[in-house]
C-alpha cells in the first residue's frame, strides 16, 4: 500500500510559561480544558497572567486568565 504524501498535522506543545508568548503568536487556548479557541496573541500582561486573543475566523477578541486553569498550546515542528 502506498504511503500518503499529504501534509501531516503538526504536533502541539503546552505553553506553561505565558510570559514566553509574544504578540502575533498563533495559539489555541483550551478554556477550562474543554472549549478550544484559536487565534493570535494580541496582548498580554507583564506578569503573563492574562492574555488577549484575536480569535480566528472573525471570532472577536477574548481575554483569558492563567488562574482559571486555561491551557495554551502552540504548534510544534
Amino acid at each position: 500500500m502506498a504511503r500518503s504524501t499529504a501534509p501531516q498535522p503538526a504536533g502541539t506543545k503546552v505553553v506553561s510559561d505565558w510570559n514566553s508568548l509574544q504578540h502575533g503568536d498563533f495559539v489555541t487556548v483550551l478554556e477550562q480544558h474543554t472549549v478550544p479557541y484559536s487565534g493570535w496573541i494580541d496582548d498580554l500582561t507583564e506578569d503573563g497572567r492574562i492574555i488577549w486573543l484575536v480569535r480566528a475566523f472573525g471570532g472577536g477578541r477574548r481575554m483569558f486568565f492563567r488562574e482559571n486553569g486555561d491551557i495554551v498550546t502552540v504548534e510544534s515542528p
